[in-house]
């Protein structure tokens, strides 16, 4: 036919005129929906122009506000990605019913932010999940989804990765949805989080989802080594016998320092409340020896044994006189299967420690006493708390 063009479509052109005809001789609601899947596939090839192209968008705005739905859902379904779709004639498809709008909202690129901002604040929360499928989210988008949507829409929203999340977005989320393991486990997800985010998950996230917390996100060291060694506590204090099978606690410190988290602090947080088959096997493993040779040299009572290790394993000069005084505890007290014990336990290694300290420890610095009573006074706070009996 003269002056039509091609359409990539599917390799046809737009009958312009026979689709009059066919409007003009058959108004059945499926004539109308043909016609509408005919000149949305047209425009969505981007083949047409100057006349076609403006009688191909009359058309569409007259099918967009159809009185039949079906007529309305196939042409949405047609012009879902086509970007010569004229704007007006998207917000009139997204404001349509959910099974018109789903379409559009989920992938027209002709709706802007603002649009889309608008379009989530009402309750519709098939439309906002919708959107919150897109490929990719803006910050006003995806803050206003949160803002605005279901727990599954906020749960949509912070597992799609192309959703730019702010922080103060991810903090909506939790305040609206505390409790709530659906929207934590995407979050935990995430490629990034903001450390304040991944500190307050901290507080409100399952052991499981701790444990990948850890493992995903650079948490602060001292925050880190707070969420490994209360696991580690938990799972000891859980044991009937109280002492883990060796192949497990070789399994969690082969683990932590194939992610870079076996270090000096965590070792002493370890010894502080006693748990003396990790501080073995972490030394062990840090120091290049076998545990059964780690074990006999951290207990020698001539402590040379303990010296020599930690020194091979990087022991931190200023840790070192903690490790002491915790290991000497161990070797001195029994220790009981009880959270208070465990307090009981760090509340004399700390004695210990701060007794050395006023005898003029040598090798550690002013500085380095004044680190070591602040983080062994705080450790000291932190466990009697975890050990109170509850109101």
């Amino acid at each position: 036919m003269s002056g039509s063009k091609p359409s990539t479509g599917q390799g046809t052109t737009l009958p312009t005129a026979a689709l009059v005809a066919k409007l003009s001789k058959d108004s059945s609601p499926a004539a109308r929906a043909e016609v509408a899947e005919t000149v949305g596939r047209a425009l969505d090839a981007g083949a047409l122009g100057g006349g076609e192209l403006q009688l191909a968008t009359d058309i569409v705005r007259r099918l967009a506000i159809d009185l039949e739905r079906q007529v309305r859902e196939t042409l949405a379904q047609a012009v879902r990605r086509t970007p010569d779709l004229p704007h007006d004639v998207a917000l009139i498809l997204a404001r349509d019913i959910s099974s018109v709008a789903m379409p559009v909202l989920s992938e027209s690129s002709v709706l802007t932010d603002g649009d889309l901002v608008d379009l989530v604040a009402g309750d519709d929360e098939t439309k906002q999940l919708a959107v919150a499928a897109r490929p990719s989210l803006s910050e006003a988008v995806a803050d206003a989804l949160v803002a605005h949507g279901t727990e599954n829409v906020v749960v949509a929203v912070v597992s799609n990765p192309g959703a730019e999340l702010a922080e103060p977005t991810l903090d909506l989320a939790l305040d609206r949805f505390p409790e709530s393991e659906r929207v934590h486990a995407p979050m935990i997800a995430r490629h990034a989080l903001p450390v304040a985010v991944a500190e307050r998950l901290v507080a409100v996230v399952s052991e499981r989802l701790k444990s990948e917390l850890v493992r995903r996100h650079a948490l602060p060291s001292d925050l880190a080594t707070d969420l490994i060694l209360e696991s580690r506590e938990r799972a000891t204090l859980s044991l009937v016998n109280d002492d883990s099978p060796p192949e497990r606690v070789e399994d969690l410190v082969r683990s932590l320092a194939n992610g870079g988290r076996l270090n000096s602090s965590i070792v002493v947080r370890a010894a502080c409340v006693g748990d003396m088959a990790f501080v073995e096997t972490a030394l062990a493993v840090m120091a290049g020896v076998p545990v059964d040779n780690a074990g006999r040299l951290v207990h020698d009572a001539s402590r040379r044994g303990l010296e020599a290790l930690a020194d091979k394993a990087g022991i931190l000069e200023r840790d070192k006189v903690v490790l002491r005084a915790a290991i000497e505890t161990i070797d001195e007290t029994e220790l009981g299967d009880e959270p208070a014990d465990r307090g009981r336990f760090a509340e004399t290694v700390i004695e210990r420690v701060l007794t050395r300290f006023d005898a003029g420890e040598p090798g550690v610095s002013e500085e380095d006493v004044q680190y070591l009573i602040r983080k062994l006074e705080n450790y000291g706070s932190h466990r009697a708390e975890s050990a109170a009996p509850s109101a």
